[in-house]
């Protein structure tokens, strides 16, 4: 999930680890023994009145491919970290799909969601794993009650997947003394160093070591799989062999950003145009046009634009006809319109509002639109489909049962997350885009995919394309490198056909396929 929720966003019970002896064998597949005899310290004991977790469970499945069947094992358990005394500090849930007989050197990937606060279960439950939620094909939430399907795009085709729930989402939960155990983990290096030292658990419990690794992450997961790439070589010696960064947040400076930055409206302008375009009924928008702009007319505008500018400057008139807003809203807000301005007043007239995740989707709102604090429909859709989701699927496919609650998205963790760590970087780059460009350069055989929404008006496309180009790298590692932009917004997955595109696109770079003949 997505990086508003620093703003529109952006639960936490003492996490102790027991094993519940009653589980019993879900529908969907065969239940094993708790494995404490194998992980002897996975196993923590419970205060009295504190949430049980089991430790371990495995089930055992069989997914449809087309005309091939695999099967495979689920494993969700609960992984606890340690600080330098031995002491538990936390204990990170994932949620583990393993193919049954499949070559060692398959290759794994960790799955994460951004936020900060969001677990995975949007990856998980949205695009990747064997069951997905239904959704409708025009990319809106789906609506109570929803239906898991078998998904036939699931990327454990070509890879096998863990799902990881950072510490305060999820099942996920910090260990201590502390009026907040969770809180020690909520800034950037204590994030990724929790992440480093859970994937190397997972490798050794796993005896995956001999296996490529994958980092998938969607928003802030995109940067910390980013961040990641160079961390884990340094840390824990895990050389990644790929990166797939969903609508990655890559610079997070241009969340909020001064006056002086117009580059963060350069890099809106072309969504703006595309959703225009779209809900205009246009069949082909011309969106090379609407990026050359961005970069060339549009900056030189902006920054010579009188303090205040005429009704009828031409500039302001071109900025109106490219985004479908009337003139006078482009003159009020000086051709710099936040994405909150553009969602409320293009569909003004019709009385509706605009997602932020998809803006090409609408809801109903008041006569006058500043005035509408209803929420954002696919954000708040999301969030609650696939928090019910997950509280039908844990119990009944993964024979997971547990009282303590499912935090798909956490809003404390957003408010209090400490950033300071994220500017750090080689040349001004920032520790995202700084870290990918040290990994691809020590291991120039490492792909990339970046996957965009055209619709997203929350970590725009044109700004991962702008971003990447940033990067200084000789154009033999630069071509492993593939930007894509599906229809959809920041969560594109949610329509049929854009998760099988990124499905397939996903399967190309795991196969070592160039990005460009990938294309």
């Amino acid at each position: 999930m997505g990086v508003r929720f620093l703003g529109a966003l952006l639960f936490c019970l003492l996490l102790p680890l027991s094993v519940l002896a009653d589980d019993k064998p879900s529908a969907g597949g065969q239940l094993t023994a708790h494995e404490e005899d194998r992980h002897p310290a996975a196993s923590v004991p419970a205060a009295a009145g504190e949430a049980r977790l089991p430790a371990h469970v495995e089930t055992h499945h069989v997914l449809q491919l087309g005309d091939k069947s695999l099967a495979y094992t689920a494993t969700a358990e609960t992984i606890p970290l340690t600080d330098g005394k031995g002491e538990t500090t936390a204990a990170i849930f994932t949620t583990s799909y393993l193919a049954d007989r499949a070559a060692a050197a398959r290759p794994v990937a960790f799955v994460f969601n951004g936020g900060p606060g969001a677990a995975s279960v949007f990856l998980h439950l949205g695009a990747l794993g064997p069951q997905i939620v239904e959704t409708p094909g025009n990319g809106a939430p789906p609506m109570a009650p929803v239906k898991l399907i078998d998904n036939p795009n699931s990327w454990l085709g070509f890879t096998d997947l863990v799902f990881v729930d950072p510490v305060g989402t999820g099942f996920s939960r910090g260990k201590g003394k502390d009026e907040n155990p969770d809180k020690p983990f909520w800034n950037v290096r204590s994030d990724l160093n929790s992440l480093s030292q859970l994937a190397r658990l997972w490798l050794t419990r796993h005896d995956r070591w001999a296996s490529p690794v994958y980092l998938v992450g969607e928003s802030y997961g995109g940067f910390r799989a980013a961040a990641l790439s160079k961390t884990l070589a340094d840390d824990v010696g895990i050389a990644v062999s790929g990166v797939v960064m969903v609508s990655p947040a890559l610079d997070t400076r241009i969340l909020h950003p001064d006056v002086s930055n117009l580059m963060v409206s350069a890099f809106e302008l072309p969504s703006y145009a595309a959703v225009a375009a779209a809900l205009g009924g246009q069949a082909r928008a011309d969106h090379a046009t609407a990026e050359r702009f961005a970069l060339t007319d549009y900056l030189t505008g902006l920054s010579q634009l009188p303090n205040e500018p005429d009704a009828k400057d031409p500039f302001l008139a071109r900025v109106a006809a490219l985004t479908g807003l009337p003139e006078d809203t482009v003159q009020r807000e000086r051709g710099r319109v936040s994405s909150d301005a553009f969602a409320r007043e293009l569909r003004k007239g019709q009385h509706q509002i605009l997602s932020l995740y998809d803006a090409t989707v609408t809801r109903p709102t008041t006569g006058n639109p500043w005035d509408d604090h209803a929420g954002d429909l696919i954000l708040d859709g999301a969030t609650a489909a696939y928090t019910a989701a997950f509280d039908i699927y844990a119990p009944e496919a993964l024979g997971y049962r547990t009282d303590l609650q499912y935090w798909a998205l956490h809003h404390e963790t957003a408010q209090q997350w400490n950033w300071e760590a994220a500017d750090h970087g080689h040349g001004g780059l920032g520790l995202a885009l700084a870290s990918l460009q040290s990994a691809l350069l020590a291991h120039p055989q490492m792909k990339v995919l970046i996957a965009n929404g055209r619709y997203d008006l929350v970590t725009p496309y044109f700004a991962s394309r702008w971003l990447v180009d940033q990067l200084s790298l000789p154009d033999s590692v630069r071509k492993q490198i593939a930007p894509r932009v599906y229809e959809g917004g920041h969560m594109m997955y949610m329509r049929p056909a854009s998760r099988a595109a990124l499905a397939a696109d996903a399967a190309a770079l795991f196969a070592g396929r160039d990005a460009a003949a990938a294309e």
